[in-house]
């Protein structure tokens, strides 16, 4: 098709065309009725007594044109009526449950544009039945695993044989896998409570420097434990927020880092102001992540670590995302497989 071709299809909107096609309907049943009573005149079926009269001739003429405009309409709406129909088998199948439903309407614009956010809605909603799945799955893996591992070693327990260090080390594993089963539930109680809140409430001005000295000294232990080396620059810098919400992005960033950092690496923090905005970088040594895990990063229970050898649940990053959303601010995450990780938060804040 000419480029002129497309111009002239792309300027021809859906008014337009019912205009257009009105017009021609009417053009084409004149025409014909003309021709009609021409050739019925050329061939004597209308003689002079019967044109003559006063009402005779304009009811035959209004019946013939009814009859074939009529009859001209029904076929030049089948067309119309044609891409209604496709869009309506579109819908039902994708009310099926058939995500992969595409329509390719090009003209007029407005079905063009009707096709494309017809596809979009179709392909975000395959997206959103992927994620629910892979919820569905994970959930089941993460809720049923401490689960069984409970049972298996309260049963073992029963045993009169066992000696008080298998005993205890069952125990120990009892106990942890509770805490696990806990931390969990909280997780996803927090999550469904964030995911559902639209506005936030109980802004003050919060001290981040201040806050972040807090989670360090909470975590010493862990970072003792293996040795880590850590680097600070921390300013008093303050911003508005929720005081607890906040609280949980640097806790839970901060645990992360010491998790992933292996022993005798270092898990640096730095805070600067930049443009109307507050930017944290909490970055940590070790092997990072692969380049294609790192865009789903902050899927609900996704774990770049597929063994599940490291503790948790695959959560801990999806509450972060959502409560910097919550706050106007985003987080990126930036990785090398050699050098490590950081998690890089902007939130916006007052001078």
């Amino acid at each position: 098709m000419s480029r002129l071709g497309i111009w002239i299809k792309e300027k021809i909107t859906l008014s337009f065309l019912f205009s257009l096609m009105v017009f021609i309907i009417f053009l084409i049943t004149v025409v014909i009725t003309g021709i009609l009573f021409v050739l019925a005149h050329f061939l004597g079926l209308l003689n002079d007594e019967f044109t003559q009269g006063g009402i005779v001739l304009p009811i035959i003429i209004l019946i013939s044109c009814i009859i074939i405009g009529t009859t001209i309409s029904s076929f030049a709406s089948r067309r119309m009526v044609k891409s209604v129909r496709e869009f309506i088998e579109a819908i039902q199948r994708l009310a099926a449950g058939d995500f992969s439903t595409r329509l390719h309407m090009k003209s007029p614009p407005e079905y063009r544009i009707l096709s494309d956010n017809f596809n979009r809605m179709a392909e975000e909603l395959g997206g959103i039945e992927i994620l629910r799945a892979d919820f569905v799955n994970n959930f089941s893996h993460e809720f049923k695993t401490p689960i069984v591992s409970i049972k298996g070693f309260a049963e073992i327990l029963k045993y009169d044989d066992l000696t008080k260090e298998e005993r205890d080390e069952y125990l120990d594993i009892v106990i942890e896998e509770s805490a696990r089963l806990a931390a969990l539930a909280s997780n996803v109680l927090e999550l469904s409570k964030i995911e559902t809140q639209t506005i936030l409430t109980d802004k003050q001005k919060v001290n981040v420097g201040e806050q972040i000295r807090q989670c360090v000294l909470l975590l010493t232990t862990k970072m003792e434990k293996k040795h880590l080396s850590l680097d600070l620059n921390l300013h008093d810098y303050a911003l508005s927020g929720n005081k607890e919400l906040l609280n949980q992005i640097w806790l839970n960033l901060l645990d992360n880092a010491i998790k992933f950092t292996p022993e005798h690496g270092m898990v640096t923090i730095e805070m600067k102001r930049i443009a109307g905005s507050l930017e944290l970088v909490f970055r940590n040594t070790g092997s990072g992540i692969d380049p294609e895990t790192v865009p789903r990063i902050f899927d609900k229970f996704y774990q770049a670590d597929r063994s599940h050898s490291t503790a948790g649940n695959g959560l801990g990053l999806t509450i972060v995302q959502q409560i910097v959303n919550l706050h106007g601010g985003r987080i990126v995450c930036e990785s090398d497989p050699i050098q490590g990780t950081e998690f890089i938060i902007t939130l916006p804040s007052e001078a």
